[in-house]
């Protein structure tokens, strides 16, 4: 009967109790106008979950694909999703009595009297239970925190998404745009090998001189070093895709032999940017960092306050363990106690202004990173209308070199045009379709940043990833 009171009681004293300690307020991210996004390639259509399907690259979407399922960032974020889960669990019972079971045997010899010592067994089985009675609110800050690090880390894994499928389209038009160099250079070269025979072959005649012969072999030795820097570039590329996608280097050279990948040609749609910083996970995160550092200044507040604890057993003690379990050796007991650092409030108070100016750093940084955003959004944009410019510019600087490039060829097997002339034009139509090449791969390259700067437009697929490692739901 002593228990019902004792029991109310303390139900009264929860119900009453406070959470010392500010309470977080999460702002609602305001709407951001970018300044670069009215440009003419773009369009404020949405793009589909799946960004990198607007390129209809078959190639592309696997890479994608099995690099969302098997890469070794994403995998290792997904651990750090269940690992912050798993805490967040456990602070989730710390407000509630924690019960274990207690089995034990004590032997030993003591003093009887008159010099005689007596040998003493006891037995025991049964419950321990221990509960914190969070009367300041330290055990809900506690859970608070580590549910905001849950946030942050369920953040962190859609960013890894959003950073993975960038960096495989990236990879994968660097490696298209340096399969189509080489076969630039290499067509050039061929070129370059029926212009040195028929220099040889006239200066053998007589018509022409060992300068034009010589001249034409240099540029075509100069041509043919290119070549291994390319080749170079297109291997790392292919080792890269590899290993994003969880493959050692080489595994995937069949699937990534040459075929083409032209720029992105129409307007680009950008959807509704002015919810960019609601789209961009790695804001996210760090908003919930804040809240978490927000949290930790309560349990360092409650640190100030007695903490009130109850401690208890129930079971069974007896000298004889045949007879433990009976009527007769039942036992209980209950331990109130009060832990205060009241001699020392000093260590606490210097506790408490750290984690205060931890989490006033935490909101500077939640501030860079909202600041960072809009300067790579901006900067992303600018970038592929620039770059969508500069093609424009090189095309017709390829269709103008290629007529020069022809009619000079023309002019000098005819016998009437000048071999330097023929070199020249020969040497600005490479230049140009290499340029060419670099500007298409560098147009796609500039699209897949922009939708990187958007936060991955929602990224399809990461509902079902963070269903995978269990932290959907939201406690």
């Amino acid at each position: 009967m002593v228990m019902r009171p004792l029991l109310a009681a303390l139900s009264l004293a929860l119900l009453s109790a406070c959470a010392v300690g500010p309470d977080y307020r999460a702002s609602t991210p305001a709407p951001v106008q970018l300044h670069n996004a009215e440009a003419p390639v773009f369009a404020t259509d949405s793009p589909v979950a799946e960004w990198w399907r607007q390129f209809e690259d078959p190639v592309l979407d696997r890479l994608v694909g099995d690099a969302l399922v098997a890469n070794p960032d994403l995998r290792i974020a997904m651990t750090r999703v269940q690992a912050a889960r798993a805490v967040f669990v456990e602070r989730g019972l710390d407000p509630w009595p924690h019960v274990q079971m207690d089995a034990g045997q004590v032997r030993g010899r003591q003093p009887a009297g008159d010099g005689v010592r007596t040998t003493v067994e006891e037995y025991s089985l049964g419950f321990d239970a221990a509960w914190e009675l969070d009367l300041f609110g330290r055990l809900r800050r506690g859970a608070e925190a580590a549910r905001a690090d849950l946030g942050a880390e369920q953040a962190g894994l859609e960013d890894v998404q959003v950073s993975v499928a960038a960096e495989v389209a990236r990879n994968y038009f660097l490696l298209r745009g340096a399969q189509k160099r080489v076969a630039v250079a290499e067509q050039t070269l061929g070129n370059l090998h029926e212009t040195q025979r028929l220099t040889e072959t006239r200066w053998e005649l007589g018509a022409g001189s060992e300068v034009d012969a010589q001249s034409s072999r240099a540029r075509l030795k100069a041509i043919e070093a290119d070549i291994p820097l390319l080749k170079s570039i297109e291997a790392r590329a292919r080792h890269r895709l590899a290993v994003l996608v969880g493959e050692r280097p080489g595994a995937l050279d069949a699937l990534l032999s040459p075929r083409q990948a032209p720029a992105y040609a129409k307007a680009l749609p950008l959807g509704d940017t002015r919810e960019l910083l609601r789209n961009r996970p790695d804001v996210r995160a760090a908003e919930r960092r804040l809240a978490a550092a927000t949290a930790r200044i309560g349990v360092a507040t409650a640190d100030l306050f007695p903490r009130i604890s109850i401690g208890g057993f129930a079971g069974f003690v007896s000298g004889d363990f045949s007879g433990l379990v009976s009527g007769d050796n039942e036992a209980w007991s209950l331990t109130p106690s009060i832990r205060w650092a009241a001699f020392d409030m000093g260590s606490v108070r210097a506790r408490l202004r750290a984690t205060e100016a931890t989490a006033d750093g935490v909101a500077v940084q939640y501030e860079k990173t909202v600041l960072l955003a809009l300067e790579d959004t901006e900067n992303a944009l600018v970038d592929y209308a620039r770059r969508q410019e500069r093609l424009r510019i090189v095309v017709d600087q390829a269709v103008a070199a290629g007529r020069a490039s022809q009619l000079a060829e023309v002019g000098y097997r005819e016998g009437g045009g000048d071999f330097l002339a023929l070199l020249d034009a020969q040497r600005n139509q490479l230049a140009a379709d290499d340029a060419l090449a670099d500007a298409e791969a560098a147009v796609n390259i500039a699209a897949v940043a922009i939708y990187k700067a958007l936060g991955g437009t929602g990224q399809a697929g990461q509902g079902a990833d963070l269903a995978a490692t269990g932290a959907v739901e939201a406690y």
